[in-house]
């Protein structure tokens, strides 16, 4: 094998390790803001769990905009006003914490902004 070979299956390795680490961060977000709409919501238990799994299953394949506005329209159902910008926030702390799950190896206390 050349080194040039090598070097090009070292790129494609590290390629994969970084879009599964921003998948992975993506779910976990995602995983975090249906909780914390559950916690705003007053879900408990079987229900909430029923949601959060709905809403991350949603958030694999559904752009960040269009899961922010379902999320606002199932706050409204429940008769929180919420607005996009808020929302918005909400998502980029749940990122954030994500992340940095990520980094140290370990969930952080999701606490909440709200």
């Amino acid at each position: 094998m050349t080194t040039f070979d090598e070097r090009e299956q070292a790129f494609e390795r590290h390629f994969v390790h970084d879009e599964e680490q921003r998948f992975r961060a993506r779910v976990r977000r995602n995983l975090l803001l249906a909780t914390w709409a559950c916690e705003r919501m007053r879900i408990e238990e079987e229900a909430a769990a029923r949601f959060v799994e709905d809403f991350t299953d949603r958030g694999v394949l559904t752009a960040d905009e269009t899961l922010i506005a379902e999320l606002q329209a199932d706050l409204k159902a429940t008769g929180i006003d919420e607005t996009l910008p808020a929302l918005r926030k909400e998502m980029e702390r749940c990122a954030a914490l994500a992340r940095a799950e990520q980094r140290v190896g370990l969930a952080l206390d999701q606490g909440s902004s709200a």
